[in-house]
């Protein structure tokens, strides 16, 4: 009896979740955010993957776009930045184009948003022939440093496994490696393994939900998954982030944006059946946004782009039937990935 009320309950929350909301939610943010995201107008490009993303899990594109689909695609295309002399790919937004003409030392690619660029020109159809693809590809081995890690950009000290993984998801969308050196890489994401057999950001930092993604998805995309040792051990660290949603580190509250990156590891490891997908989703549906639409990262907090559409990746990861299945490795539809394959790769590899 108590079994028949779960899954009762279970059922009943599943129709509870505001699909038609969330829609209107994403459509939302491809033309106007508030006030207090204004931090996000150099990231424009990672808050429309977002919003581009989400639709499309929620069966919604191109129907619920605000604009016409030429028309984003025109606009990432005019984000796209190639030289003869730096690293080539795309800007997260115009705020440092200042001429057409006069090149401005601060005006540079960024490799998230090169990223997510990729994923969203392909969400909205593209064939990607007017994308750089050489040039960005063989121009990755100026941001990889010789420990094998990635740099954000050419103007930057920052590096660490966030963006091996852009790099290394960059490459296989542009069926590519040319510019990454994969043993290099291989190794610095092993160096950021802890005495928890879980992930920090770089070599002696604390092992971390998002962190200890990004090194099993880079590790997949290279086929070097079995390079990897102590899986059990990570595996069972993975675990331990759950409570009702996940954590990211231990001692710290839930986050819906982890039961993405925990959730989506542990399916890479072939584990994620070990999950308690109700718990899971009962959290998730106390952070969701009955009002505006969205997710939020706690409960009674502000729903905000990147922890909405990571939520509904969570909800299909969880095989959720009004969601479209997702790639774990590359928080995309399956849809879409096929269409990389089938239509794309197989056109480029000929």
């Amino acid at each position: 009896m108590t079994s028949t009320n779960d899954e009762t309950k279970s059922a009943n929350l599943d129709d509870d979740f505001k699909f038609s909301l969330h829609s209107k939610y994403f459509s939302r943010c491809l033309t106007v955010l508030p006030s207090h995201t204004s931090s996000l107008d150099n990231s424009r490009v990672a808050v429309a993957f977002y919003s581009l993303a989400g639709l499309d899990l929620l069966h919604s594109l191109p129907i619920s776009l605000p604009y016409e689909s030429t028309e984003l695609i025109s606009w990432f295309y005019q984000l796209q930045l190639i030289t003869d002399s730096s690293v080539c790919g795309f800007r997260g937004s115009s705020c440092a184009v200042t001429s057409r003409t006069i090149p401005n030392p601060y005006d540079h690619t960024h490799i998230t948003m090169t990223m997510t660029a990729l994923l969203s020109l392909l969400l909205l159809g593209d064939n990607f022939e007017n994308v750089q693809r050489h040039k960005i590809a063989s121009s990755l081995i100026h941001l990889q440093l010789p420990n094998g890690a990635f740099l954000a950009t050419c103007l930057s000290t920052e590096n660490d496994l966030r963006f091996v993984y852009c790099a290394c998801v960059v490459a296989f969308i542009l069926n590519d490696w040319s510019g990454i050196n994969k043993d290099l890489c291989t190794n610095f994401i092993l160096q950021c393994r802890t005495y928890e057999y879980a992930f920090g950001q770089v070599p002696g930092a604390e092992a971390h939900g998002g962190s200890t993604f990004c090194a099993i998805a880079a590790l997949s995309l290279m086929d070097r998954l079995n390079d990897l040792d102590h899986q059990n051990d990570l595996i069972r660290w993975c675990l331990q982030r759950q409570n009702e949603g996940f954590n990211g580190r231990p001692n710290k509250p839930d986050d819906s944006c982890y039961s993405w990156w925990i959730g989506a590891t542990l399916k890479l490891l072939n584990k994620d059946f070990l999950i308690s997908m109700n718990e899971n989703q009962n959290f998730l549906h106390a952070t969701e946004s009955k009002i505006t639409g969205g997710f939020s990262k706690w409960p009674d907090s502000t729903a905000d782009p990147l922890h909405s559409y990571l939520s509904l990746a969570s909800l299909s990861l969880m095989k959720h039937e009004n969601l479209k299945p997702i790639h774990p490795a590359l928080i995309i539809s399956m849809d879409a990935i096929e269409r990389l394959k089938t239509d794309i790769h197989s056109k480029w590899n000929k």
